[in-house]
């Protein structure tokens, strides 16, 4: 076993469970740029969606009683019509051209809320349900769902512990969606070897620990700073690694 790999992937695993375990999404945002450094890419996009269901579930527990269900079940809804699409573009276009799309879009729209531009949403049940299929898209054919919701949510000034029990719950349920289309697209036929996958779960497990613990200190606006500051790194993260790979 390749000590680099470990080393690496665990890193990367541990900073992504924490951070999503405290603000309720990234981890695929943080994990994929550095975890595919030593694993390849499409294998990253496999070992990342198990690692966030294993993530999901304690945080899911933790924050049930806060989630909004017409919210969840809004999104999660665009989210499913999304993840059809997405999955089939994972098996027949490059995966770093589609991460090049998505962090070009990403940093116009970061930029947008760094500079408080807000969109007047009129349609907010449509506006949700769009946010989601765009982010069941990208989760299914980039592992990186998160930042299309997070925007969204920011654009409408969500209460924190709001937002990240409601971004919680939406990405267990899109989780478990991605994970049943991937069987049936044969996406897993691109893991080799899940030895890999194994080493990370103890890193995994105690970045959710820790970032659970963290999440209940933070206030407003030190989370919206967070969340924009998580979205922007991991987009520039991924900008970088898709360019590198085309």
């Amino acid at each position: 076993m390749d000590i680099l790999t470990i080393t690496v992937g665990s890193i990367a695993i541990f900073t992504a469970s924490f951070f999503a375990s405290v603000s309720g999404f990234g981890y695929a945002l943080i994990a994929t740029p550095l975890l595919s450094m030593v694993v390849p890419l499409k294998t990253t996009i496999i070992f990342i969606l198990f690692l966030t269901m294993i993530m999901r579930v304690f945080t899911m527990y933790t924050t049930f009683k806060d989630m909004d269900i017409k919210t969840v079940a809004t999104v999660s809804v665009g989210c499913l019509i999304g993840i059809q699409p997405g999955s089939w573009v994972l098996n027949y276009l490059s995966a770093p051209t589609l991460g090049l799309y998505l962090s070009v879009a990403l940093l116009f729209f970061i930029t947008l809320n760094i500079i408080n531009f807000r969109f007047v949403i009129k349609r907010q049940t449509l506006g949700r349900l769009g946010c989601g299929i765009v982010s069941g898209f990208f989760g299914a054919s980039t592992s990186v769902s998160g930042p299309p919701i997070v925007l969204y949510f920011l654009n409408e000034d969500m209460e924190k512990t709001l937002m990240r029990s409601n971004m919680t719950w939406i990405f267990g349920f899109t989780l478990l969606s991605t994970a049943i289309t991937y069987f049936f697209t044969g996406a897993y036929n691109f893991v080799e070897d899940w030895t890999v996958f194994y080493y990370l779960v103890p890193a995994n497990l105690v970045g959710v620990f820790l970032g659970d613990r963290c999440a209940k200190k933070l206030s407003q606006e030190l989370f919206r700073k967070l969340t924009l500051i998580i979205v922007t790194l991991g987009t520039i993260m991924m900008l970088i690694n898709s360019i590198q790979r085309l």
